[in-house]
């Protein structure tokens, strides 16, 4: 009672019987293999699986690489970002230790470091010297020969060959 019950609901539902699709006589369409061909058409399917499994690991492996070219990404920029701010940190104390030199090389401050630590003082007049070019063959007042040329030399070879020898003793 329950068979005719559950053709109908096949028949209703679209399900095609499973019984073989049949000759137009009316017998079913059946032919007789070859030894090669059941084993051909068993190999054509496992090709056909094998085909679908290694897609399937190539599709895998590919969303895998992805995947992991994400993770890597995010670090190097997470190692970026620590960089930056050690960088702007660096370049601030770069900063403050140019403003501590600036103040430490003023002259106000040299000068008050002078009288404070060391008791100078500031004198009461400044007399600025100035070097004078003199002609060859002048002698500046008061001043005496050098006293690398010999007394009586004549030429500059002269005055060596004199000198030289108290040299060696020296």
């Amino acid at each position: 009672m329950t068979a005719p019950l559950l053709d109908r609901r096949r028949a209703g539902a679209g399900v095609a019987p499973s019984t073989p699709p049949s000759a137009p006589d009316g017998r079913p369409d059946l032919r007789v293999l070859r030894p090669g061909e059941a084993a051909a058409d068993a190999d054509r399917r496992r090709l056909v699986r094998l085909l679908v499994v290694v897609a399937a690991a190539v599709v895998a492996l590919c969303v895998f690489a992805v995947v992991v070219f994400h993770v890597v990404l995010t670090q190097n920029q997470f190692r970026l970002d620590a960089l930056s701010d050690q960088a702007l940190e660096r370049e601030a104390e770069y900063d403050r230790l140019r403003l501590q030199v600036a103040e430490l090389e003023s002259p106000d401050r040299v000068v008050a470091d002078a009288q404070q630590r060391l008791g100078m003082i500031t004198p009461p007049k400044i007399t600025y010297l100035a070097p004078t070019i003199e002609e060859p063959g002048e002698v500046a007042h008061g001043a005496s020969r050098s006293p690398a040329v010999a007394p009586g030399a004549t030429a500059a070879g002269e005055g060596w060959s004199v000198v030289k020898p108290h040299l060696a003793d020296g």
